[in-house]
């Protein structure tokens, strides 16, 4: 069975909202220009795309992610991109770490914490964390099912959002020679009020910035903390 990041990873061209995420990146790079960043940490890089703006862009970039399918894409983007975790980098050695697209949601609040202490390690001093999180109406509009069917591909994807976690079921089917092979797994996203960020103790929330992609209400906060100097 593939575990959840690589299925993700299959499906992802069937579910698309390219042109969205692509609108998202913009966002990160326009924040990005005034501070004084050079090397670039890309936690979650996925598919490489935001990695590769960032590097047309003049920026030193890095980008890590725990589904090997992830890597190989962004590798073909001639991306540096490697499948290890985030423990495994020497300290002070990025100006920013960038957690795009729900990277922060998919950890339980106390993991959630302990990423924060890591990311405040990996840092130089005066380095930035740029980061989206979903709003509770980001998850609420995300409750539902999805079908996507095609003549040899059919996803069916059911999420439902109760006490503060979003659940979504992924069930796929691809056919292979003259029969169907089917994939499924389930993710698990969790909603974070912002006192988790304004109470870190390693980092400081400079700013935070309304992003709409989905609708017409912000369904996500990019926020912008920094490590004392």
């Amino acid at each position: 069975m593939l575990n959840a990041l690589d299925l993700y990873a299959k499906i992802e061209p069937l579910i698309g909202f390219y042109d969205e995420y692509e609108q998202l990146y913009s966002s990160y790079l326009y924040l990005m220009q005034p501070l004084e960043i050079q090397t670039v940490l890309d936690v979650g890089c996925g598919n490489g795309k935001l990695a590769k703006l960032l590097l047309e862009n003049g920026y030193d970039v890095l980008g890590i992610d725990r589904s090997e399918a992830m890597i190989e894409r962004a590798k073909s983007l001639g991306i540096n991109a490697q499948n290890i975790e985030l423990s495994s980098l020497p300290s002070e050695s990025f100006d920013s770490l960038l957690c795009v697209g729900d990277v922060l949601n998919y950890m339980k609040q106390d993991e959630l914490k302990r990423f924060m202490i890591e990311v405040s390690r990996v840092l130089k001093k005066g380095g930035y964390l740029l980061a989206d999180i979903n709003t509770l109406h980001g998850f609420e509009i995300s409750d539902g099912s999805v079908i996507k069917d095609q003549t040899d591909k059919f996803l069916a994807i059911d999420a439902s959002f109760e006490d503060d976690i979003l659940r979504t079921e992924m069930t796929y089917f691809e056919k292979e020679n003259a029969h169907y092979q089917k994939y499924s797994n389930i993710i698990y996203q969790y909603y974070h009020p912002h006192d988790i960020f304004t109470k870190c103790a390693t980092l400081t929330l400079l700013r935070t910035v309304n992003i709409t992609m989905f609708s017409d209400e912000s369904d996500k906060n990019l926020l912008i903390l920094q490590k004392a100097t």
